[in-house]
Parts: structure tokens; C-alpha cells; sequence
């Protein structure tokens, strides 16, 4: 958790708004939650599996072609 921790506070020196968005996350379930609120397709993500154990998820956020990563153990 304290890479995730790092990872939001790289996030915020772009982007704090973002960041205090999804600061909290500690689900898939929280980010599926997210997407849905920010009327982000479900079906735009990306899941690229990592080993039988993780995976990572990247979620679009819109035409400029920005992209969040999050890895799912």
C-alpha cells in the first residue's frame, strides 16, 4: 500500500483533484465505483494480466488520451 501511497502523491503534484479522487482506492471494486460516477465506460478499460496473481487495469479519462494505471492483486 505505501507504493499506492507514493503513486497518489506523484499523481497530485499533476493533477490533486484527480488524486483526492482516488487516493482512497483500495478495490477494483472502488475504481469500477469511480468510473461509473464519472459516466466512464466500463467497457473503455483495459485489464493486462500481470501473473496468476495480479493484473493491471488501465482506465482512459477522456480525448487527450491520459490514462490511470492501477495494479490489482
Amino acid at each position: 500500500m505505501d507504493d499506492y501511497r507514493e503513486d497518489v502523491a506523484a499523481l497530485a503534484r499533476q493533477d490533486s483533484d484527480l488524486a483526492e479522487q482516488v487516493g482512497t482506492f483500495n478495490t477494483l471494486e472502488n475504481v469500477l465505483a469511480w468510473m461509473k460516477e464519472r459516466g466512464l465506460p466500463l467497457g473503455s478499460l483495459d485489464v493486462v494480466t500481470q501473473d496468476e496473481f495480479s493484473l493491471d487495469v488501465l482506465v482512459p479519462l477522456g480525448p487527450d488520451d491520459r490514462h490511470l494505471v492501477f495494479g490489482c492483486t
